[in-house]
């Protein structure tokens, strides 16, 4: 057989053969084969993207068959578009047709082999591209050769041509599919389509410049072949088979996108957006799995919830887009002290969570969160200045707090509040805690069923002029006898009422309750002073408060002169100016004003000249070391002092014994408040007390 047809003198030839091409034809061959060439440059990027060997096989192997079925089908189809005088109607001998098939493959093969690198060096680059061109080449001359045609002969120059064409254009192809992957997103389609034609344009250009070197004579010597091939039975075969094959490998490749979307979106839905971290879903999923592999293996984790401290003031003061900073390098310091098994996830706003495996010992923890917060530590740089920001870390174990994920989050996150309360920086988790935390949850329910079920009470203590023992007025002081629990202080409850939402609800009922309770002492005839009523800073700052305190008071049919309400001094320091204004409302209806627990409030004396009030408390805290403490009984005085010459009354409340009372007076309060006196006591018992025909004017 004399496949390499360079020699034209063979005296047997003819004359020489015109050639002529079906435009239509030709465009179709051009397309398929740049339609060949995009689909293997889609699936080399499968190859890429694909996680295990296995299946970078598969799509390596499926890349190589559609390519070369490709190349295949555009060079039968551009031979249907060829017609040779005197052989309009060419056959094709089946085996050479069949065997052609298999370098168009192999030469795809080696070209994606060298496509699925990540970084491809120049000697790779050309190593690719000449196999390819190889690839290309042998196809289309074993594909010649499997002509009918004994008068076929090739001009040597632009045979080398054809096989220089295809190199080039093969380079270019491969050059521009790796440009794609340094390219922005938006560019990166038309790029591997640019990319894919040229490719196509590789096939194309070497088919027909190597048709350019084909020379056809006529010849009197039948070409020796086994079955033909007919024009038709050619077509059928190119449309069929190539279709299929390009067909199906741009299914499967539109299927693995597809998947590939459905991957990016499940990436999407379990990573914080802000932090690039998992999120909580995907937290609750790794922390399922991470207590079945414990469960099987016996071993334990922890699970660390984190929290920084003042976030809120960050956010507040320095604006989101600062703050968003700060939950950024949050996040970056997170992941350097755990291990790489270990999960760390953003729980929401400046909440995270870390899971960590396969503990010896719970203390084995602690290494981890002091890591934690040691990487907190130093401060985070900004253009011109630096911020310090703290963590607090709660930490529960598995299986010594629970085996249940959600009571693990649970449990690190009330351990975290209390690494808060102590400013420890990490505190674990214990079972009292949650115990208090859970009666707290229901005494929180509860109360809200306690004020309409009427479990609520008021109880009356007097206040008392020092020098004469007369009482000058009572204190209303809310009490709750719980059904089950029995006698709830209002240090819980209180702080109850305001994180449930309740105090307004509160502090309105004994607002009602002290003005009816002194409506009737009054009709009992007993002139009892004044009733004081503690407010709270919600209260004060509620719009329409002084118009609900006047209907109360009118509903009661009860005097503004007998009503006083005490404020706490930390209340009345975040006061804004609409506070203020009301203070003076309620004062100029004629309602007193008391500051209660004075001195804890840590602010500045200048506000005293500024709000209308009529008296002081001097919190329990200074009395109760006063006989023998110097800096108390100096404070104390100084207090005294001051209210006299502002034209304060000066009380001293938490009075327990004579000695407390004796020294407070000879300090300069007026007035004093506490145990010594009377116990708190319900409206009855204030009534029938032997000291009660002893009131006098509050100013006493």
């Amino acid at each position: 057989m004399e496949f390499w047809r360079f020699d034209t003198s063979d005296p047997t030839l003819g004359p020489l053969l015109e050639g002529t091409y079906d435009p239509l034809l030709v465009t179709l061959s051009i397309a398929i084969a740049c339609f060949a060439g995009l689909t293997a440059l889609m699936l080399a990027d499968r190859m890429v993207a694909s996680p295990s060997p296995t299946s970078k096989a598969w799509w390596h192997i499926g890349g190589a068959v559609a390519m070369g079925c490709g190349i295949w089908a555009m060079h039968f189809s551009a031979m249907l578009a060829f017609s040779v005088e005197g052989h309009e109607h060419m056959e094709y001998a089946m085996s050479l047709t069949a065997l052609s098939l298999v370098p168009a493959i192999l030469g795809s093969g080696a070209a994606l082999h060298f496509m699925a690198h990540p970084n491809l060096k120049v000697h790779q680059l050309l190593v690719g591209a000449l196999l390819m061109a190889v690839g290309i080449g042998s196809m289309h001359y074993t594909g010649m050769e499997a002509m009918h045609m004994a008068g076929l002969r090739y001009h040597f120059p632009f045979f080398v041509l054809s096989i220089v064409v295809a190199f080039l254009l093969a380079l270019a192809a491969l050059y521009l599919h790796f440009r794609v992957r340094s390219l922005p997103a938006f560019s990166e389609s038309g790029m591997t389509l640019v990319a894919g034609v040229f490719m196509g344009f590789a096939v194309a250009g070497m088919h027909y410049t190597a048709m350019g070197a084909s020379r056809f004579y006529e010849s009197p010597v039948s070409a020796a072949h086994d079955s033909l091939l007919s024009q038709e039975s050619m077509a059928a075969a190119i449309g069929g088979f190539a279709g299929l094959i390009l067909g199906l490998s741009l299914l499967v490749t539109w299927v693995d996108r597809q998947k590939a979307i459905q991957r990016m979106l499940e990436h999407l839905a379990h990573t914080d957006a802000l932090t690039g971290l998992p999120n909580r879903a995907h937290f609750r999923r790794c922390l399922g799995l991470a207590l079945s592999h414990s469960q099987r293996q016996g071993t334990r984790l922890a699970v660390m919830f984190m929290d920084l401290n003042d976030f809120k003031t960050i956010n507040d003061s320095l604006g989101h887009a600062t703050g968003d900073r700060v939950l950024q390098e949050f996040a970056r310091r997170l992941i350097e002290p755990v291990r790489g098994d270990d999960t760390v996830a953003r729980f929401g706003g400046d909440e995270f969570i870390i899971l960590i495996r396969d503990l010896a010992m719970p203390e084995d923890a602690v290494q981890t969160a002091e890591r934690l917060l040691r990487a907190m530590d130093a401060p985070i740089e900004f253009d011109d200045w630096k911020l310090h920001a703290q963590a607090s870390i709660g930490i529960s174990i598995y299986p010594d707090d629970s085996e249940q994920p959600d009571e693990l989050i649970q449990q690190a996150d009330a351990a975290m509040y209390q690494a808060k309360r102590h400013d420890s920086g990490y505190h674990f988790f214990d079972q009292d805690m949650t115990d208090r935390a859970m009666l707290r949850v229901r005494l929180g329910n509860d109360l809200r069923d306690a004020l309409k079920q009427d479990q609520l009470l008021l109880h009356y203590q007097p206040q008392v002029n020092l020098r004469t023992g007369k009482w000058t007025g009572v204190e209303a002081l809310a009490r709750w006898q719980h059904p089950r629990e029995g006698n709830i202080p209002p240090s819980v409850f209180v702080p109850l009422a305001e994180r449930t939402g309740l105090v307004l609800a509160l502090g309105e009922w004994a607002l009602r309750g002290a003005c009816q309770q002194g409506r009737a002492w009054l009709d009992a005839g007993l002139a009892f002073g004044h009733i004081a009523v503690n407010v709270t800073a919600p209260q004060l700052a509620r719009p329409g408060f002084v118009t609900q305190l006047r209907r109360i008071l009118e509903s009661a049919d009860l005097p503004a002169r007998y009503l006083e309400l005490e404020i706490t001094e930390s209340s009345l320091m975040h006061s804004d100016q609409g506070t203020i204004k009301s203070l003076h409302e309620i004062r100029r209806m004629g309602v007193s004003l008391a500051i209660d627990d004075f001195g804890t409030g840590y602010s500045s004396l200048s506000y005293l000249k500024h709000l209308p009030i009529s008296k002081l408390k001097i919190d329990r805290s200074f009395v109760h070391g006063i006989l023998d403490d110097p800096r108390d009984q100096a404070i104390v005085r100084a207090v005294a002092e001051m209210g006299a010459s502002l034209g304060f009354i000066v009380l001293a409340e938490g009075i327990e014994t004579e000695e407390q009372g004796q020294a407070v007076l000879q300090l300069g309060c007026r007035q004093g408040q506490g145990y010594f006196f009377a116990l708190p006591a319900d409206a009855e018992s204030i009534v029938g007390a032997p000291s009660w025909p002893r009131w006098e004017d509050a100013s006493g």
